[in-house]
């Protein structure tokens, strides 16, 4: 039997992604979602979902893009710095892979990552979001040791679910060869950092990492056609297109990725591999 969770990524980011993302799931196949944890939005969002009782809800831990939940000062390390050397500017620095370098370097404290996290998971438990898995914005989880401190704020809020798997390695990795390198590194992060967790369980294989931001009806037939028994999840991040606005926290066009997981082709072939869509939550 295959299971398969479809998530639709950064739930908080516009409210336009978000009401399509809400589409999606009553039209489409689209089955959870995960909400930014450092969204200005964080407060609306449970009314927001209060409509779509059986989308799953996750939290997607920030650690970039956009400002702290916790106080700024409590952080400093993990803020862009005005000049080299500088004070911080307030808010994360916009690139994953430059936090991820001076996270390697040492410039990023362990003790303000697990601080700002739990801040966001705090936060989002108080505001009434029922979590049912973690993952990280721009997959800095996959570092071993921010993994780590994800694992231990998932077992101290009895989260069971923690996005820890790469999609096996195919074709698209020869054809787009700069993705592809990307791909492996991250795989290979992936594979360091669950050596490294303990027996909590970490959710089904994801696929979806090469799509970020252009995935479509084609490639999301052939993502289902290689799937073999067992529990996958499917990833859409549509705040990734090119459609969606430059600050990504504002108005956003309708995202063609969620389009394409509404279209009946899809819907069809899902059907015909009997495919069984799921939440987080029903796959322990």
């Amino acid at each position: 039997m295959i299971r398969l969770v479809v998530d639709a990524a950064e739930f908080g980011r516009s409210p336009t992604t978000d009401a399509e993302i809400l589409r999606t799931h009553a039209e489409g196949i689209v089955t959870s979602t995960s909400v930014v944890g450092n969204s200005p939005r964080l407060a609306a969002l449970p009314a927001e979902l209060s409509g779509a009782p059986r989308l799953g809800v996750g939290l997607a831990l920030a650690l970039v893009n956009g400002p702290p939940v916790a106080p700024p000062a409590s952080v400093a390390s993990l803020l862009e710095p005005t000049v080299e050397g500088g004070p911080p500017r307030g808010a994360f620095r916009a690139d994953p892979r430059r936090f991820a370098l001076e996270w390697l370097r040492g410039r990023v404290r362990a003790d303000e990552v697990e601080r700002e996290l739990e801040a966001q998971l705090e936060r989002a438990r108080a505001a009434g979001l029922e979590l049912d898995h973690l993952c990280t914005v721009g997959h800095l989880g996959f570092l071993p040791g921010i993994g780590a401190i994800v694992e231990r704020l998932a077992r101290r809020h009895r989260i069971e679910g923690i996005r820890t798997d790469v999609e096996p390695p195919t074709l698209t990795w020869v054809v787009d060869p700069r993705r592809g390198v990307e791909l492996g590194v991250l795989s290979g992060l992936a594979w360091l950092t669950r050596r490294r967790l303990g027996m909590l369980r970490h959710g089904p294989r994801s696929w979806g990492y090469m799509e970020a931001g252009r995935l479509d009806e084609i490639r999301i037939l052939e993502t289902i056609g290689r799937m073999g028994a067992g529990a996958h999840e499917l990833i859409c991040n549509p705040s990734r297109h090119p459609s969606a606005s430059a600050s990504g926290l504002g108005q956003a066009a309708a995202s063609p990725d969620l389009s394409a997981l509404r279209t009946a082709r899809v819907r069809t072939a899902v059907v015909q591999r009997e495919i069984v869509l799921c939440r987080w939550r029903d796959l322990y």
